[in-house]
């Protein structure tokens, strides 16, 4: 969400402008690389989209793939494309701000980090039960 001057401190308004955000990058060809992503980042496109992607998401790679997504090169020597998300996007998802200080950047973000999420615990290869807890709980304290 771009770097930021202190004091900043988000507020309400700026998760709302977020999500709104969120909700238009979510409507991009790259959808699909967010969806395959899994984990936290997952779970926030279905927040934005719901379940109705999903199957699209399933049937191979998108035609982004090739121009922007990942490539991997197999055993013999060949290339293969997928979706794939880039630090930027996977940073914009979580709704991370740059804190410009003069010597350092502070990084604050709505939503755990991928390294934070798949330290926390709740990272367990699946969407629990416990994590949607942890969500829910997590936005409701955002929009105190």
């Amino acid at each position: 969400l771009g770097h930021r001057r202190p004091p900043f401190n988000p507020l309400y308004a700026d998760y709302v402008i977020y999500e709104q955000l969120r909700h238009e990058f979510m409507n991009h060809p790259c959808v699909w690389a967010v969806f395959l992503h899994g984990g936290l980042i997952w779970w926030l496109a279905l927040h934005s989209l719901g379940f109705d992607p999903l199957p699209s998401v399933v049937k191979g790679v998108s035609t982004e793939a090739v121009p922007f997504g990942d490539l991997f090169v197999g055993d013999g020597g060949q290339t293969y494309y997928d979706d794939g998300l880039s630090k930027e996007e996977i940073d914009f998802m979580c709704g991370t701000y740059y804190i410009d200080l003069h010597e350092c950047t502070t990084v604050v973000s709505w939503w755990p980090r991928p390294n934070a999420w798949n330290a926390s615990g709740l990272n367990v290869s699946f969407w629990s039960a416990c994590c949607k807890d942890w969500f829910q709980t997590h936005l409701g304290n955002i929009q105190e």
